[in-house]
């Protein structure tokens, strides 16, 4: 799979990834490369007390790496993936709004 197949599969599981964690509290997704080439899919929550929480839950790294493989990604970049929660509360003391 090129750099570019596995970037559309992983662009392509963004708004199912949101959808399916929507219940969790999640508003946002979005993926990079790592400097490896593996991918990190930041979710973002709206507040600090819910990014804490989708945190904790056992289940959202499994659930975005099934998703991830039903896109196309290949088994060892899902393997490889990292997840990172962010809030908008946070990005929002960040930036000073």
């Amino acid at each position: 799979m090129t750099d570019d197949e596995i970037r559309r599969a992983a662009d392509a599981a963004m708004l199912p990834i949101v959808t399916s964690l929507a219940p969790a509290g999640v508003i946002g997704a979005h993926w990079l490369p790592d400097r490896a080439g593996d991918p990190v899919v930041w979710i973002r929550v709206q507040d600090e007390a819910c990014r804490v929480a989708v945190e904790s839950y056992s289940w959202v790294l499994p659930q975005v790496q099934v998703l991830l493989s039903r896109l196309g990604l290949p088994p060892e970049k899902v393997q490889a993936l990292r997840l990172e929660v962010t809030s908008a509360e946070a990005e929002d003391h960040l930036f000073g709004d």
